[in-house]
């Protein structure tokens, strides 16, 4: 990408749709307009993604088919993206309940096994109407089916990227300047997987007090993936650190927004800081 066509926003959301690339059990979603790359970089960046379109999905294919004993596809991939959201749906009625496990604490139950897996969840999809009118209307997560419009569900999600900050994709925003051939960049993300720069905040800042547990655990994974994008050999001063933090606050602030309008009066403390 060539970032002196972009804005500074747009250049931080390009960052912020890596992330599940160098950070375990991430959890992220992205609705926007069509052609805006959403699935692209799931799709074609990596041999260790995968980008599984809408429709029906099982528990079997997902997490564990008992009838083979074979671990689905959250323990052979490193992420995995639904493309379409308003699609999925789950043939098993405990669908949406396991994949709510599995994106609060990385593992999950089937039959007799208790399985841990690393594999980030990423939802994309099309909005539709306009932000303003879905803004007025209902919230920024309607386009979800029915099935997983639950605040629970939703409050997984570490950050909510607005698709529509993003241009459509057009030819002057490729860069006629080197670029990184995708399997170097697909063996650099699997590696920065292995650390961690999750305590980086601690050195530098405090989280407010209206940060509850999940909030902090959002922004610090956040943060570490942002950190590690960007600074891949761990050499970082206060002010990169602080506008990771910021983009962080402000990515999960926006699913807090959401959860708050679905409804529950849990979700009132949306003054991050």
């Amino acid at each position: 990408m060539e970032p002196a066509a972009l804005d500074v926003d747009v250049q931080w959301h390009l960052l912020a749709r890596m992330i599940p690339f160098v950070e375990n059990n991430y959890n992220v979603c992205e609705l926007g307009p069509r052609g805006t790359g959403k699935s692209h970089i799931y799709k074609e960046c990596s041999p260790n993604s995968i980008l599984v379109s809408g429709g029906q999905t099982t528990v079997a294919n997902l997490f564990y088919n008992m009838s083979t004993r074979k671990v689905g596809l959250v323990g052979m991939w490193d992420l995995v993206a639904f493309d379409e959201v308003a699609g999925i749906s789950f043939k098993d009625k405990d669908g949406v309940q396991i994949m709510k496990d599995y994106m609060a604490s990385g593992s999950f139950a089937r039959g007799r096994e208790q399985m841990e897996a690393s594999a980030g969840m990423v939802f994309i999809g099309n909005i539709n109407q306009s932000v303003e009118s879905l803004v007025k209307t209902s919230h920024l997560l309607a386009p979800f089916p029915d099935a997983m419009i639950d605040s629970a569900f939703f409050d997984r999600f570490h950050a909510y990227v607005p698709g529509w900050e993003i241009p459509k994709m057009r030819p002057e925003f490729f860069t006629d300047r080197y670029g990184l051939i995708v399997d170097y960049l697909a063996e650099f993300y699997r590696e920065m997987r292995k650390r961690s720069f999750a305590d980086s905040i601690d050195k530098y800042f405090k989280l407010g007090n209206n940060l509850n547990q999940r909030d902090v655990i959002a922004v610090r994974k956040t943060t570490s993936g942002l950190l590690k994008l960007l600074f891949p050999h761990g050499e970082f001063e206060k002010e990169d650190v602080r506008q990771c933090l910021e983009y962080a606050l402000q990515v999960r602030r926006r699913v807090k927004e959401q959860l708050k309008k679905i409804g529950g009066m849990e979700f009132y403390d949306v003054h991050f800081s």
